[in-house]
């Protein structure tokens, strides 16, 4: 079975009796990391909806027209949709659609240029072709013929905006040929924005002359083929494996633009407006998508997360500043550029929508210290997030409150209080959130954070000055506040604040993706975690199953309970697509059942390797190059209720440790000599060499 591939046969069903389902499309998509495509139709035409990460109408402030829109639109006609058939091969990044007698291919390519090429029978009406671009948000809209490159222009721009945005769509037809009584056409679209090029117009007609189909088609192929050799997972759920596969092809095709990575909805936008001006959202959703990307070896989709992250450094210093506070605080979301989303004057806070929480920094820097300890990469560190990270925790130094020995975290809530209510908010229903005291989740980041900082510093040899501070927080941060439900001790959300609630994974998002509880914790606080996880069942909670789920694999909860959830999020959120259709955001689902999958397969958090560490071993499974944190690569095999191969690939020649009782013997792979060793009960460790290969047999 090729788990590389799905096909749709049937039209998408975007809307039902009361409207629009939601705004997560259900038609075919395609994108190079930038450039998405998404098929649609309305009641007589194929539609096909252009986006881009980096088209955005700036208007400042909360509530208002601003934040991404679509590009345009393609609109094929004389095309019988009755008979619907598209095959998605995500290997090959290419789509291969028949609708009734007409046939059509359409593939990105990386340099930002849409390839399609439509086959119809010559005794027929051959299929019309247009460009057609939204005039919604007061959009300055023109179109022109240059070279015989017909373009079309969108832009954003006078006195609404704080910045002008615009881009050009260039469509030419490269070729036409006849065949056994077919006709086929190729197209080419290039999409070009001011942020790309200066003189976007130029270069935009250029891209679109110098298409050339067959040689972009194998640059696109290669591509796709590149990236799926980099890791593997082959399951005998052969529909958990395609979605495997299918969810990290759609995060690539929106994680490609180094200045502009996805928002909440990636680069699969259809109209002008997506919920929440589709902006980058910091408590959980911009950072969910990137969870699954190291382990599964991809860390190059973080290559642009960084960006918008350090573009609002100077708006995080004066955030900081209203709080008392050195060092960088957020609000709860914007968007590129330092693009202002958060600004409300009759919010109660500063006029900034914090929504009562401090900790959306320190979330901001799960992704990079998840970056920092898979790859250990000092230059890139240093490059791209160490300041960063470093004025985060100075934010925490300041704000953390030392009493009686211990840390303690004050006015930070679990949960958003709505000050978006603006002179409608009522504090009193809310007093127990706006004096919260340690909120769990905000305790699991805030020890990342300094456990993160504190071992970057050492390895790059930076501020040593503040070992003794850091040391003295993550060895003093309060505990995690508990509570008696069910009869059952569990975790509470916080120590003087909210108990509990029924929706969302806060409660559990300090074993993940904050990385503070695991196997090595003890029986006692596992204990704690699993009764936690089991009052009652996140695995389809639209805000939380992609944090729910890894942190079960986390606590080694019955793998045939996770297992169970992904095909429940498959069977009630799965579009034929493959994207899921749940409310709280959109691409953040699709890292679910990777990270899943892979902590399942392997956990590393710990420092020591776990093989199959909640998995079923009756059932057979194997990977290959997972990335465990250390900068190992690592492949494995379960069958027959063994491990009946391993092999670990050190990228930086760190200390291997690798828990399982059947080592034997570590064997350097390139000339075959033995490797001394240390064992520690079930652990092995032992020393490595950079870009060297072991097998441990």
């Amino acid at each position: 079975m090729n788990t590389y591939f799905n096909e749709i046969t049937s039209k998408p069903i975007n809307t039902n009796g009361s409207g629009t389902i939601y705004k997560i499309p259900a038609g075919a998509m395609c994108g190079n990391g930038d450039l998405g495509v998404v098929f649609d139709n309305d009641d007589k035409d194929l539609l096909i909806h252009i986006s881009k990460c980096d088209f955005w109408k700036f208007t400042p402030g909360a509530h208002t027209d601003g934040g991404i829109k679509t590009v345009g639109c393609l609109r094929i006609g004389n095309v019988d949709l009755s008979e619907y058939n598209i095959k998605q091969y995500f290997d090959k990044g290419l789509l291969e659609c028949k609708f009734g007698k007409i046939g059509m291919e359409l593939f990105v390519a990386p340099e930002n240029l849409i390839y399609f090429q439509i086959k119809a029978p010559e005794s027929e009406e051959f299929p019309s072709i247009g460009i057609e671009m939204p005039d919604t948000c007061n959009s300055n809209n023109s179109e022109f013929t240059d070279n015989g490159v017909k373009c079309y222009l969108r832009k954003f721009d006078g006195k609404e905006v704080d910045r002008e945005s615009a881009v050009i769509l260039c469509c030419k037809e490269l070729d036409t040929q006849t065949s056994d009584g077919f006709k086929t056409v190729s197209c080419c679209i290039s999409a070009v924005t001011h942020f790309d090029d200066a003189d976007y117009t130029k270069k935009g007609i250029e891209l679109a002359l110098q298409g050339d189909y067959e040689r972009d088609k194998a640059r696109t192929q290669e591509k796709w083929k590149k990236f799926f050799s980099a890791s593997k997972v082959i399951l005998e759920d052969k529909e958990i494996e395609k979605f495997y596969n299918s969810s990290l092809y759609h995060l690539a095709g929106c994680m490609g633009n180094k200045e502009f990575p996805p928002g909440l909805f990636g680069n699969f936008i259809t109209d002008d407006f997506f919920p929440w001006a589709g902006d980058y959202h910091m408590n959980y959703n911009y950072e969910a998508p990137y969870y699954c990307i190291f382990s599964s070896n991809h860390p190059e989709l973080f290559d642009g997360y960084m960006a918008p992250v350090n573009d609002m450094r100077e708006e995080a210093k004066r955030m900081a500043k209203l709080f008392g506070c050195r060092g960088y605080a957020f609000p709860v979301s914007f968007g590129p550029k330092a693009y202002d989303v958060y600004s409300q004057a009759d919010c109660k806070e500063h006029g900034i929508l914090f929504l009562g929480q401090k900790s959306h920094a320190a979330y901001a820097c799960v992704i990079p210290i998840m970056h920092w300890f898979s790859t250990y990469d000092k230059d890139y560190a240093i490059e791209n997030y160490y300041d960063f990270v470093f004025n985060t925790a100075a934010f925490w130094e300041d704000h953390l409150v030392k009493q009686k020995g211990r840390y303690v975290i004050k006015n930070d809530a679990a949960h958003e209080i709505p000050y978006y209510r603006g002179e409608k908010f009522n504090s009193l229903t809310h007093i127990g959130q706006i004096n919260t005291v340690n909120a769990i989740n905000s305790l699991g980041l805030v020890k990342l954070l300094f456990s993160g900082i504190y071992d970057m510093a050492k390895e790059l040899n930076l501020n040593s000055e503040k070992y003794p501070l850091w040391e003295d927080i993550i060895n003093n941060l309060s505990d995690f506040p508990t509570f008696i439900k069910h009869g059952k001790k569990c975790f509470r959300y916080s120590k003087r604040g909210i108990r509990w609630r029924n929706d969302n994974t806060v409660g559990l998002q300090h074993i993940y993706p904050a990385s503070q509880i695991g196997f090595s914790s003890g029986e006692k606080l596992l204990k704690i975690a699993r009764n936690t996880y089991f009052i009652n069942d996140r695995r389809l909670d639209d805000n939380g199953s992609n944090s729910y789920l890894p942190a079960g694999a986390r606590i080694g909860v019955d793998p045939d309970f996770l297992i169970e959830g992904i095909r429940q999020n498959i069977k009630e959120f799965g579009l034929p697509n493959r994207l899921f259709r749940h409310h709280g955001g959109g691409i953040e689902h699709l890292t679910t059942i990777p990270a899943t999958v892979n902590e399942m397969l392997m956990q590393s958090h710990e420092g020591v390797i776990r093989l199959f560490p909640c998995w079923d071993k009756k059932s057979a499974a194997s990977f290959e190059n997972l990335r465990a944190d250390g900068a190992f690569l690592v492949s494995a095999e379960n069958k027959n209720e063994k491990v009946t191969s391993l092999k670990i690939k050190s990228l930086k020649g760190r200390t291997c440790s690798v828990e399982c009782s059947d080592i034997k013997c570590v064997i350097r792979e390139s000339d075959k000599e033995q490797i001394p060793y240390i064992r520690n009960g079930c652990t092995v460790s032992f020393e490595t060499q950079a870009d060297a290969t072991y097998i441990l047999i």
